[in-house]
């Protein structure tokens, strides 16, 4: 009798795991995305798919989603519609759009709304979502994109009890000079979500990083995520989210589990294709809590047309690793050389270093040209430095 006992209170107190949801934020569905739903599916809870968006004049663009992708994955599918405005004509597509899918077979469980909304309309959000509640086919949840600046807001409380579950954004809320995620402060909105929620909410965690500009002012001027790198290199840095940065906040909420929370939402699912995000493999690795070894890039050195060495750096390991901060070719009669972004190039007497000018990762088994160097001698030794 005792032994029963002891095995109902482990019973009670067992901690649930962390499920995975992942967001499919591209508005193009490539082959690589395609590849990555089908690749990643057993390890996701749920789709969050964005579906609509918002745009400068008040209207609504409803996204070409593969639907016959979501339907041979075979997860629940959550609609993602992000608004600009609290207009009625938004939550009536918002409906719209997710039983359509349905209709075709999408297995749709939910619709979440993804506002920017100020601390000041709180109020106003609360009486958008209790009209967008009442127009939800049966069976239907809504969610919401819930951002850390609304703590403290005597009307939050209201707002979550409209929804079924929030997903708080603990990435890209802060300054771009504080970068784009920080453990410590992530570990602090969840606690107070956490302490402040009647209802499930789960973290939106990042998988990739940006690069951003600035003017002459000091204001940004644009913030790239998706896109490929344009400018010139002096125009902005890339801001990089670390995996074991996002690895350390897993393991932390692992020991001390949250009240409410019962998940992540990945943002945005990682692709072959995705030069801003990080590999599949470090993903899952990440996710599931498995050991993320560090592994510096090596050397690599190859013979131009003109006679030049060109200098490669490639990642041999089983994750991916930030670029080193310098990297130092040493070698008889080294007198010309010159970088490739984001390094820059310093001349000595028998050694040519590059300086790494801005944070930037280098996936699981890739490599990148960073630079040239022309030397006399056959042999060049290299080092890098972090």
């Amino acid at each position: 009798m005792l032994s029963l006992l002891f095995t109902g209170c482990a019973s009670k107190n067992r901690v649930q795991p962390l499920t995975n949801d992942a967001y499919i934020w591209q508005r193009r569905w490539s082959n690589a995305v395609l590849s990555a739903v089908k690749e990643s599916a057993s390890s996701i809870r749920v789709w969050r798919v964005l579906a609509a968006e918002a745009g400068a004049q008040a209207g609504l663009t409803v996204f070409a989603v593969d639907r016959r992708a979501l339907r041979e994955a075979g997860r629940p599918v959550i609609a993602v519609i992000r608004i600009n405005a609290l207009s009625e004509k938004f939550a009536t597509a918002s409906v719209a759009v997710a039983s359509e899918w349905q209709k075709d077979g999408v297995p749709v469980s939910g619709i979440e709304v993804d506002f920017d909304c100020a601390v000041s309309r709180l109020a106003a959000y609360q009486d958008f979502l209790h009209q967008l509640r009442a127009r939800l086919p049966r069976g239907m949840t809504l969610s919401i994109t819930a951002l850390p600046s609304w703590l403290g807001s005597s009307n939050l409380p209201q707002v979550l009890a409209e929804v079924d579950e929030s997903v708080l954004q603990v990435h890209s809320v802060m300054s771009p000079s504080k970068g784009l995620f920080d453990r410590t402060t992530a570990y602090k909105w969840a606690q107070e979500w956490s302490e402040i929620s009647t209802v499930p909410f789960r973290l939106a965690l990042p998988t990739y990083w940006s690069r951003v500009s600035w003017n002459e002012d000091g204001r940004v001027v644009s913030i790239e995520s998706e896109a490929g790198r344009y400018g010139t290199e002096g125009t902005g840095r890339e801001i990089v989210v670390e995996p074991k940065e996002v690895a350390a906040l897993l393991a932390d909420l692992r020991r001390a589990p949250l009240r409410h929370l019962t998940g992540i939402a990945w943002f945005r699912l990682p692709t072959a294709a995705d030069q801003r995000a990080w590999s599949s493999q470090t993903w899952r690795a990440v996710m599931l809590g498995e050991p993320l070894p560090a592994s510096p890039p090596v050397v690599r050195f190859g013979n131009d047309d003109s006679g030049a060495r060109n200098v490669y750096l490639r990642n041999e390991g089983g994750v991916d690793a930030k670029l080193p901060a310098h990297v130092s070719i040493a070698g008889q009669g080294c007198e010309f050389a010159d970088s490739m972004p984001p390094y820059s190039v310093m001349r000595q007497p028998g050694v040519v270093e590059f300086g790494l000018r801005s944070d930037s990762m280098l996936r699981s088994g890739e490599e990148r040209l960073i630079g040239w160097v022309r030397c006399t001698g056959v042999n060049l030794e290299a080092h890098v430095s972090f």
